[in-house]
């Protein structure tokens, strides 16, 4: 049996969790079983068993293609010297939900499951602590030029990284629940309202 490339796996995971988001957003998280994933890729239980163990798992690497990336790119750019605002940050990381179709309302259903469910806690929770360790050295070169204290730059690194995660978290329920709302300008009038 020939084996089977690392690039194929991904496109293979890739491939099961559009059709998975597909199922999420018409059924909703707790709805949606691995026999409808299955229906909606077509594929057999077997292949998505042996890449996704459970609806967890899933979520995990939902979020990971779509804010992972982000994030990586984010650390990256601090490590190659560019300081980034933490408004250039928000706007960067809210820029999954124009750029990738990601939906928000599904976000907030799996932060919603995270209350219930465990297991999608536990993957919720290490995403959560991945975004804030990324944004924190993202933010860090700013925070250098805030202030010439190590310490001090530390914190304020870790200050503006949970403000940054807050205020996304208010743009994906807002936007669930609200309608469409542009990253841009929703940050652009938050900075001009909190400004006043």
């Amino acid at each position: 049996m020939p084996k089977v490339s690392d690039e194929y796996r991904e496109a293979r995971r890739d491939e099961i969790a559009q059709a998975a988001i597909r199922c999420l957003e018409r059924n909703g998280v707790r709805d949606t079983s691995i026999a409808d994933i299955v229906a909606e890729s077509g594929l057999s239980t077997g292949a998505i068993y042996s890449h996704f163990t459970n609806k967890a798992e899933l979520a995990r690497y939902i979020v990971g293609r779509f804010l992972g990336v982000r994030i990586d790119e984010l650390e990256h750019r601090a490590a190659e010297g560019e300081v980034l605002s933490p408004r250039e940050i928000l706007l960067t990381m809210l820029g999954i939900f124009t750029s990738t179709g990601l939906s928000p309302g599904l976000v907030l259903q799996f932060w919603g499951e995270a209350m219930v469910d465990p297991e999608i806690r536990a993957e919720m929770t290490n995403t959560i602590g991945r975004l804030f360790s990324g944004l924190q050295a993202a933010i860090l070169p700013w925070a250098r030029a805030q202030t010439p204290d190590d310490a001090a730059a530390a914190a304020l690194s870790a200050r503006a990284a949970r403000t940054v995660v807050t205020l996304a978290q208010g743009f994906i329920a807002n936007t669930a629940m609200l309608g469409r709302r542009e990253p841009a300008e929703y940050v652009e009038f938050a900075a001009s309202v909190l400004s006043s």
